[in-house]
């Protein structure tokens, strides 16, 4: 008789997390392909339905687009949630702006727009990767806000960056290259963290970085070419908006992409 292989399980979740990012809210109605408002709704009415419900929704940063001239238009969408959400900021973000817009809902460091909260029995490390002159990276007094937080984490965490800090083999990407990576990377070696999640690229793209399985996420808002060898010109492209769902255990992590649900005619 053939041998049935044994069902293989999994430690239960410490925390379910769903990722949203790049939203690109604009306040102009000038979006190139869908309309973000409508897939960031349309994703918060999915993540409502879901059997087992995200403990978080993270929005790993872009939440407006860099035409708005503020979050007025993007607060009241960001109310409409079926579980917490925790808002980071992007490149296309205004750091003031953002500390203005999101004071009281998170406890952002004084000198950067990071901070920690928990989720569940995670601890989400919520890490500001936009430097005061729009590039990627870590200063000083990031790192050191960084190394701290990790010195007193008692949980396992989630690391958050808009920018990815491994290279994605995209020179659109990768061409401004992220400050401090190597310094971020011996941090991450020794310490809690168990999953490092980003967005900025606009695409799914997954890799092993610093020891841990590393990711960006699909936008909600438009999408961004690919070129591997730099040939072809970066621009915005029409792409299904997605988000993706990060069940995270004691020993791993597994992550879906989860495509929207298309809008009835």
């Amino acid at each position: 008789m053939p041998v049935r292989a044994a069902a293989r399980s999994r430690a239960e979740p410490v925390a379910l997390v769903a990722q949203l990012s790049d939203p690109h809210l604009r306040d102009d109605g000038a979006e190139p392909f869908h309309d973000p408002t409508e897939a960031l709704l349309r994703a918060f009415a999915q993540i409502a339905a879901m059997d087992a419900k995200p403990d978080a929704i993270v929005l790993t940063g872009d939440i407006i687009d860099r035409s708005a001239k503020g979050y007025a238009h993007a607060l009241p969408l960001l109310h409409e949630l079926p579980v917490p959400l925790w808002p980071m900021p992007g490149n296309h973000d205004d750091p003031t702006g953002f500390r203005i817009a999101f004071d009281g809902w998170v406890d952002f460091a004084p000198d950067h727009l990071s901070y920690t909260a928990p989720i569940a029995d995670l601890q989400l490390i919520a890490l500001d990767s936009t430097l005061p002159n729009g590039s990627p990276g870590l200063d000083r007094s990031r790192l050191d806000w960084l190394a701290g937080v990790l010195g007193n984490s008692q949980k396992p965490s989630l690391l958050a960056l808009h920018h990815p800090p491994f290279a994605t083999g995209a020179p659109h990407l990768d061409k401004h290259g992220f400050l401090n990576a190597d310094a971020l990377s011996h941090l991450i070696a020794r310490s809690a963290v168990c999953r490092i999640i980003a967005g900025h690229s606009h695409r799914a793209i997954q890799t092993i970085w610093a020891g841990c399985l590393s990711s960006t996420a699909p936008a909600i808002g438009h999408g961004l070419s690919l070129s591997l060898s730099g040939a072809e010109h970066h621009k915005p492209v029409r792409m299904a908006p997605a988000f993706d769902l990060h069940a995270i255990s004691p020993d791993d992590c597994v992550s879906h992409q989860i495509a929207l649900n298309q809008v009835s005619e």
